[in-house]
């Protein structure tokens, strides 16, 4: 059954921000409990995931939505496992022999064997997460794909908090986000209508994913590179980092960048599946229309709040982290502005996928990638740390633009859209930024808090009153979603 797609955004986006609560509201005892140096270490191994996880998989499993029969899903759903169990076995196995033959002191032994282990395992996971997740999609099924990254938001906490009182700090992490990834699995297999209603055993015969391979290749040609690419960029501008000033500088950089992009996360998780369920079946004049509207609607929604933490971070890490993480607040500084336009416009990389223009993505990403890491590298040599950041997001908020308009161009989207979203865009951060200004020059952090919500109320009112911020409302609120079957 159809319904609405402000409804289901809703209710995906209220679980998942109910688990990134869990996590913001967690970050002073991690700050007291962990130390930055631990941290960065831990930001790479899950760095390290993401990039495997790509190979564990070859983004086939992006490819599950597309397919009106189970049959053909399926057979994609056991491609990936074959793929992500084969990855999984060869990094275990080079774990193995490195231990049995490259002798090194106790300590590094048992951090290889956390690392190589720990990466295994989170990559036969993650690669069984994507694909139920995936068949969440098809089936509508929003709110399980919102518990689960509920449960894996608590699970990571109460694991890792727990794990640490028994083994070292790196161990605990690790092994808390393994824990937490095989719990939200389990949550995603509960679904009834998933691969295995298909016959998960009959797809998996060496012919059929053969054929779904050859079928789908474009996935593995255009989208591994995008999403290494990606995955690959934020691990070299933190290794470039921690080359220059060492792990703690990138353990404060990483806990900004989470902090920053934590609303990015959740307003993927809400709107991506939606929008990639509307745009697989949708007209590129009606998906152009309805992206461009939930970009200006967003991106008024967040401006304010950006802006309030741009301005007062500082004071707010200071005040909540312990002394050893003082100094992150310069970088949330940094990453306030590409972390408000990647908020608003993460959700179109789907756009790419559905009108099948995965070269241009491919190509976007790969060009950012290598002119920040470039950039971030020789800066690096020259200029501190916090400098760094501020070129890298100078860069970002650059990117992330011409990516919304590349985005409009290659998927033939009404361009008329697109200006009206980067002029509202304007003058809200605008307003947005004048007014936080004034605001600032309150005395108390308590009473300067609420000044910035009123001054929200007022940049959503002249949006609603003078930039038909009502019509698209409107407009969201009627827009539908509906299930997808093999029938469809």
């Amino acid at each position: 059954m159809a319904s609405s797609v402000v409804s289901r955004a809703a209710g995906l986006g209220a679980l998942t921000a109910a688990g990134q609560f869990i996590i913001i509201g967690s970050l002073p005892t991690y700050s007291r409990v962990f130390d930055p140096g631990a941290y960065g270490e831990y930001l790479i191994f899950v760095g390290a995931v993401g990039i495997v996880a790509v190979f564990a998989g070859l983004r086939y499993d992006s490819a599950i939505v597309l397919p009106r029969d189970d049959r053909i899903a399926s057979r994609l759903s056991a491609l990936v496992m074959f793929i992500a169990l084969t990855v999984a076995l060869l990094i275990a196995c080079a774990t193995r022999l490195a231990q049995a033959f490259y002798p090194a002191p106790d300590g590094w032994v048992v951090l290889g064997r956390n690392l190589g282990y720990g990466l295994a395992a989170a990559t036969a996971i993650s690669a069984a997460q994507r694909c139920l997740s995936s068949w969440c999609i098809r089936g509508g099924r929003f709110f399980l794909m919102g518990f689960g990254l509920f449960i894996f938001s608590l699970v990571t906490v109460v694991a890792q908090l727990s794990l640490v009182r028994v083994m070292n700090q790196l161990p605990a992490l690790i092994w808390g986000y393994v824990c937490a990834l095989g719990f939200q699995t389990a949550c995603l297999s509960t679904l009834r209508d998933g691969p295995y209603r298909a016959g998960w055993a009959r797809a998996a015969s060496f012919r059929g994913m053969k054929i779904v391979a050859r079928k789908y290749r474009r996935f593995p040609r255009y989208m591994v590179g995008y999403a290494l690419a990606s995955s690959t960029r934020d691990r070299l501008v933190q290794i470039m980092l921690g080359v220059g000033a060492g792990a703690a500088v990138v353990g404060r950089f990483g806990l900004a960048y989470r902090v920053a992009f934590a609303p990015n996360s959740l307003i993927y998780s809400a709107i991506s599946p939606i929008f990639y369920g509307i745009a697989s079946r949708g007209s590129p004049v009606a998906v152009g229309r309805f992206a461009a509207s939930l970009v200006e609607a967003t991106f008024v929604v967040m401006v304010v709040p950006y802006v309030a933490l741009a301005i007062e971070a500082p004071a707010l890490t200071d005040g909540l982290l312990s002394y050893k993480w003082h100094g992150t607040g310069p970088y949330l500084q940094a990453l306030a502005g590409p972390a408000l336009l990647l908020a608003a416009t993460c959700w179109l990389d789907r756009a790419f996928d559905s009108f099948r223009r995965q070269k241009v993505a491919f190509t976007l990403e790969a060009s950012f990638t290598s002119v920040s890491v470039l950039v971030v590298a020789l800066l690096s040599r020259y200029v501190g740390a916090v400098t760094v950041a501020w070129a890298f997001g100078i860069l970002a908020v650059v990117y992330y633009w011409t990516y919304f308009l590349v985005t409009f161009v290659a998927c033939a989207f009404p361009l008329t859209d697109f200006r009206r979203a980067c002029v509202t865009g304007l003058l809200a951060a605008a307003a947005a930024l004048c007014l936080g200004v004034i605001a600032h020059q309150i005395p108390a952090l308590l009473l300067r808090l609420p000044s910035y919500a009123v001054v929200m109320a007022m940049v959503i009112l002249w949006w609603i009153k003078f930039r038909g911020g009502a019509d698209i409302l409107r407009m969201l609120m009627r827009s539908r979603v509906g299930g997808h079957s093999a029938s469809g």
